[in-house]
């Protein structure tokens, strides 16, 4: 063979036998590369996994504030302070905490719904409580306010009531103030259709309400023991609401000694 067609052939083998190396070079660089992004990958799955596992088990109860509008933030798990039964609903409430932004406000709200329509809700607003001496301010706490036309007798005093129908419903607004404590007890109650709400089955929800936790607030105790106090605890004759009977223990017997009557001879 020619020397110049041997060179020729020779330097086309060396070129590729180049290129299939440099071909194989990149294929290992391009797998390589592959299986650490791979790796990098699960990596930063795995460490956002337990990033997220650490802030559920070591982060507070309170969880979170989850914001519904400009003003009001909802506690994501909230641990209740209030506790309340209506025996006609046959679901547990919802239980629901929001705070205000500015951090003075705090609302517990539990809302009730029954599939016929009906629903009842009540809400306790606190503001700013100031720490003060139990004792020096008990004879603030009162609970008896005079009674109108417009208002129902409730453990907590007179409650003011409002009807108003509401998307083709009966409803009853329920407000109390305690100007003290800036302590607000409301609520709405809504039949299924236009029959009026039962005041007397209104009358017996609030009387129901309970203070779980008065967390550093001993004067929000306070009002809810006194209040305690003066619960006639519903009967039973409310076609719209199972009532709790009356207490019939040691306390009222105390409280309300029967006279014996002379017996007859």
């Amino acid at each position: 063979m020619h020397p110049v067609l041997r060179s020729a052939y020779e330097i086309k083998a060396r070129l590729i036998t180049g290129l299939r190396i440099a071909f194989a070079l990149v294929c290992m660089f391009a797998n390589e590369l592959r299986a650490t992004l791979a790796r990098m990958v699960a990596y930063s799955a795995g460490l956002g996994g337990f990033a997220l596992i650490a802030l559920e088990i070591l982060g507070p109860r309170h969880g979170g504030l989850k914001a519904a509008n400009a003003d009001w933030l909802e506690v994501i798990r909230p641990l209740p302070a209030f506790a309340l039964t209506i025996p006609e609903f046959e679901s547990a409430p919802r239980y629901s905490i929001w705070r205000h932004v500015s951090g003075v406000g705090r609302k517990d709200v539990m809302s009730f719904a029954e599939a016929s329509g009906a629903t009842a809700t009540v809400e306790i607003f606190r503001g700013d409580v100031e720490e003060e001496d139990i004792t020096s301010s008990i004879s603030e706490l009162r609970l008896s306010t005079p009674r109108s036309p417009n208002s129902i007798d409730t453990k907590f005093g007179a409650v003011r009531v409002e009807n108003a129908i509401e998307n083709g419903r009966n409803c009853l607004h329920v407000s109390r103030k305690f100007q003290e404590l800036r302590l607000e007890i409301s609520g709405t109650f809504c039949n299924a259709g236009l029959e009026l709400v039962d005041h007397g089955m209104v009358a017996c929800t609030i009387d129901r309400l309970s203070l779980v936790s008065a967390g550093s607030e001993p004067r929000l105790a306070a009002l809810f023991a006194r209040a305690e106090l003066r619960r006639t605890f519903c009967g039973q004759r409310s076609v719209f609401l199972a009532a709790t009977p009356k207490r019939t223990d040691w306390i009222d017997a105390q409280r309300d000694p029967k006279l014996r009557r002379a017996s007859a001879n």
